[in-house]
């Protein structure tokens, strides 16, 4: 898919194809527009843009199921992935042997 999006917008992909343009006279000035015309690709990227904006940034439901196990005691975060975690971010230092 990246592939595609690539080749898309790019001199080479672009070669071979003419623009659209007409030219029309009417009452001594001339008139000039452009055309465009937009892919099924792009159509479908435009529907999945809009509803991206549709889904929350803050899933409300696993939020709550996480804090009712930290109050009742019953969350046990793996703390080796927490760790990697923290490791990768520049939070905590590798132990020197």
């Amino acid at each position: 898919m990246i592939g595609r999006i690539s080749g898309q917008y790019t001199t080479e992909a672009l070669n071979g194809k003419k623009s659209r343009r007409s030219v029309s006279y009417s009452g001594g000035s001339f008139t000039e527009t452009d055309n465009a015309n937009i892919s099924s690709f792009g159509s479908l990227l435009a529907k999945a843009t809009a509803e991206m904006k549709n889904i929350p940034d803050v899933r409300e439901d696993v939020v709550a199921d996480f804090k009712a196990k930290i109050e009742s005691g019953t969350y046990n975060p793996p703390l080796d992935k927490l760790a990697g975690v923290l490791y990768m971010a520049g939070m905590l230092d590798a132990a020197e042997e």
